[in-house]
């Protein structure tokens, strides 16, 4: 109950924007109701004059009739008219605040989510929205408005009108809560392996080339067989409470439409009521209770859709534990001094100590080679300077300004990183180079691409800067999508260079011009490499090995070289043995 409350709170939040424009929304839903209710009532003035034989009030009465239909159409269309532009206006800035967050939720968040549940969750969410908006304002409203008007009506012919309907309205939404949380249990249970199965679809989809190199499409096809079995089970069950609710709540209303026409007739027997009465009975009768009936497929709808937008609304519960300072720093660049003191760190799943105790200085337009085996903690600690993690001890410095009082976006602004793995916007190449500046001019994304070594090959190609890259920049070859991810940097004008070397799987002609474009860019910027090839790490100005998380080892190429028990020496008399 508690979590539907937070959902609704957020849902209303999202939905009342305008609340003007609110009110008149709910306030011509409820005349247009209103309008459509008393329609029996005509019926039954119909019935008189039809017995009185008054056809002039025959005549009146079906001008107001028209006009009361007339104008319940009117409302109906104003109610919807400024209902679907709240709606529209409240699913937009929904999607919008959640793709928000969950962007602005830390590293630790999205390597642990997959994508086919993040995908899953905003498309049932955004459905659910639009369906909850439907039920909350139109069903339940209009069913809410047309009880109180039958119970107006019937109460003035007798009491035990009253009793009935009050019992069997209350009766139907007793049971139907009931049966709505099976519902909703049922259809969460659903909807985890709905994103289990989407995920081997999803995992599929993105590791086609990984299936077509290992001819693993009949293996793939058996894991998602595989994952159908649990999906099949928990998909009959949840639709079995449907079923449950059509039969016990369509018995329930059959029930009463016997006991309130049972005695009507026993009334009219007794000439308590007359004809007009029993007309005015049925009509209600004949707008009611399908409409109830409609109600109760509202309810179990929106079961059905608190379950899907709880999940939804859920994602903005992810707490963004990397936070920006409530008066951060702002400077127009930085000069590129970086000074790790004393700094401490472990990974929350592993609870093993990555980096402990690092001291390192790195002055402006230095260039240093973080080198060590994997795992020695290289990565962790451009990860922590980029603020993917905040340290657990000590503290990181840029031009001496603690870079926790920067905003993470603004600290990163001053950063220019070429990863390991460059992933790609399906687009085009030029799009792409000019991800690292949308203001970027024809010539500045040229000048870039020439600087990566990458023009040449670009004006080759028949669309040439507007040639598609593919998912994940599948139709270019590793060493091209590196030089790619260079020019994207270098147009980004970053004041640090920070570049995770992926050199090693390269061959030697595409290695060289990696590392004369990382070096072209380099010159006179403060530059950081995670070098896996040493050829590369020998260039810088210092060479920083690590091991188990803590530095051993910092010196030039030729300083390292010269000490007989250096590590450093020993990956390099591997690398250069193996040529």
């Amino acid at each position: 109950m508690k979590n539907t409350i937070k959902n609704l709170k957020i849902f209303f939040g999202f939905v009342i924007q305008r609340p003007p424009r609110y009110f008149v929304f709910v306030v011509t839903t409820v005349i247009a109701s209103l309008l459509f209710f008393t329609l029996p009532y005509f019926y039954k003035l119909f019935t008189d004059n039809l017995l009185d034989g008054d056809i002039q009030a025959l005549y009146i009465n079906l001008a107001l009739l028209m006009l009361v239909r007339v104008g319940a159409m009117i409302f109906k269309n104003i109610s919807f008219f400024l209902g679907d532009r709240g709606l529209i206006d409240g699913s937009a800035l929904a999607r919008r605040t959640i793709f928000k967050h969950v962007q602005d939720l830390d590293f630790a968040f999205h390597s642990n989510k997959s994508t086919g549940y993040l995908i899953s969750s905003f498309k049932r969410g955004d459905n659910a929205f639009w369906t909850m908006y439907f039920n909350i304002h139109h069903r339940f409203l209009d069913v809410f408005v047309g009880f109180f008007v039958m119970l107006y009506f019937l109460s003035q012919l007798a009491n035990i009108f009253t009793l009935l309907i009050l019992f069997s309205f209350s009766f139907s939404l007793f049971i139907t809560k009931y049966l709505v949380v099976i519902n909703v249990k049922a259809r969460k249970l659903h909807n985890d392996e709905e994103d289990n199965l989407s995920a081997v679809i999803t995992d599929n989809m993105i590791n086609f080339e990984t299936v077509k190199l290992f001819s693993k499409e009949n293996w793939e096809l058996k894991r998602l067989k595989q994952q159908f079995v649990p999906w099949k089970e928990s998909a009959i069950k949840y639709i079995n409470t449907y079923r449950y609710i059509d039969l016990t709540i369509g018995s329930l209303i059959n029930l009463s439409i016997f006991l309130i026409l049972f005695f009507s007739l026993n009334l009219f027997q007794k000439n308590s009521i007359g004809v007009s009465d029993f007309v005015l009975i049925f009509g209600f009768i004949n707008s009611f209770y399908p409409r109830l009936f409609d109600l109760i497929w509202g309810l179990r709808e929106i079961g059905k859709d608190f379950a899907d937008v709880d999940r939804y609304f859920g994602l903005l519960g992810h707490e963004i534990e990397v936070k920006d300072p409530e008066n951060p720093e702002f400077v127009d660049n930085v000069r590129g001094e970086i000074e790790f003191k004393k700094v401490s760190f472990t990974y929350s799943e592993s609870k093993k100590e990555a980096v402990k105790n690092i001291n390192l200085s790195i002055r402006q337009g230095q260039s240093i080679a973080l080198v060590g085996r994997s795992g020695s903690g290289k990565t962790t600690l451009i990860k922590l300077l980029m603020r993917f993690y905040d340290v657990d001890a000590g503290s990181i410095f840029v031009d001496g300004i603690d870079v926790r009082k920067f905003t993470k976006s603004h600290l990163r602004s001053f950063m220019g990183v070429v990863p390991q793995e460059p992933v790609l916007f399906n687009n085009t190449i030029g799009y792409n180079i000019a991800y690292g500046n949308e203001k970027a001019t024809k010539d500045e994304i040229i000048a870039s691409s020439k600087i990566a070594n990458l023009h040449d090959f670009i004006v080759s190609l028949p669309k040439k800067y507007a040639t598609h890259v593919g998912e994940r920049g599948i139709k270019l070859s590793g060493g091209q999508k590196q030089r790619l991810a260079i020019a994207r940097m270098v147009l980004s004008d970053p004041d640090i260079i920070i570049f995770d070397e992926a050199t090693s799987q390269l061959d030697s002609e595409n290695e060289r011009l990696i590392q004369e474009a990382l070096w072209k860019v380099a010159s006179n910027k403060t530059t950081i490499i995670i070098a896996h090839r040493l050829s590369t790490a020998m260039r810088a100005d210092k060479i920083v090995v690590m091991e188990k998380g803590a530095i051993i080892e910092t010196g030039s190429h030729q300083d390292l070289l010269a000490r007989k028990e250096s590590l450093y020496k020993h990956f390099w008399d591997l690398q250069t043995n193996m040529v």
